[in-house]
């Protein structure tokens, strides 16, 4: 059943909690860390792979839908699982998760996500949501966690340039807390959901060509499946300096640059419950993705 609107943070958060409780065998609940806002993040892991393919969302509060969908597949995934069903008839989600499990990361920030929903009042300390009322953007537009910070700017990438100051790579909790989870897992890759347009990104690292030409073939993997415009980011050395300061210090390309493994963007319209045919909509777009990190392990080794 496709979620009807975007869910509340609650919601997300016990909702992957009792997923993992009822299917204990092949799938396990973890805190990962605190936001600001002594939040916690969530993850969900599902199957039994030794190694691990990461589904990322939620780093702006403005991606509303996209945590609801990740819950939405990491469900999906789990009953298939159990129950030895092959989804879209052609993914066996049980032989693939053995071979690599599912991390689920809806909400790395669960404190910006409150803040769209609810506005600011939801900051409990109020240090911060003072500080927070001080910049004067209207809430629904907030990209940023508790503390005013854009967290896809804050990872030590290799080209890391300081926006602000007393702005340092890693300095957030949610920043540090996905760190960790990327050194601590045998990483096969990073899939990166978000709203914008209806296109598969992936980064051309300043590596060898092999590296750069596995990249390309996975992303074109998943657009061949979705039907979504493919797009190429060069590293930062190569790009203009506005271009560099939209792109220098993401997650994706951090965890490109540590684990040398593909770090792709997922990239579907943004759409809000007040907008028309918002439910067909909403379902067609949970569609043309849900399989995609299947897609992405089934073609690991083709």
């Amino acid at each position: 059943m496709i979620m009807s609107a975007p869910l509340t943070y609650e919601k997300i958060y016990f909702s992957l909690w009792e997923t993992a409780q009822r299917y204990g065998d092949f799938c396990q609940f973890r805190v990962i860390g605190k936001s600001h806002d002594d939040r916690m993040i969530p993850m969900l892991e599902a199957g039994n792979g030794h190694a691990a393919v990461f589904c990322l969302a939620g780093v702006n509060g403005i991606d509303r839908q996209m945590p609801s969908y990740l819950l939405q597949m990491a469900q999906e995934f789990c009953r298939a699982y159990e129950c030895g069903w092959s989804l879209d008839e052609f993914y066996d989600v049980r032989e693939l998760l053995e071979q690599v499990r599912v991390c689920f990361i809806p909400v790395l920030n669960p404190d910006g996500y409150e803040i769209v929903e609810k506005g600011y009042t939801t900051i409990r300390n109020p240090v911060l949501r003072q500080m927070l009322r001080m910049q004067e953007l209207p809430h629904i537009e907030f990209c940023y966690n508790a503390r005013g910070m854009d967290i896809r700017r804050n990872f030590p990438t290799s080209y890391y340039s300081r926006r602000r100051i007393h702005q340092e790579p890693a300095s957030e909790n949610e920043t540090k807390a996905l760190i960790r989870i990327f050194q601590e897992y045998k990483g096969r890759g990073l899939l990166s959901f978000c709203h914008s347009e209806k296109k598969i990104a992936y980064y051309r690292q300043p590596q060898a060509f092999a590296y750069n030409q596995r990249s390309y073939r996975l992303a074109r993997h998943l657009q061949k499946r979705s039907s979504y415009r493919l797009e190429k980011y060069p590293f930062p050395a190569q790009e203009t300096n506005h271009a560099a300061s939209k792109s220098t210090g993401s997650p994706e390309q951090f965890y490109a640059e540590i684990t040398k493994q593909p770090a792709l963007i997922i990239e579907t319209p943004s759409i809000l419950p007040d907008m028309p045919e918002w439910e067909e909509r909403n379902k067609k777009d949970y569609q043309e993705i849900h399989t995609l990190p299947l897609e992405y392990i089934y073609s690991l080794d083709q």
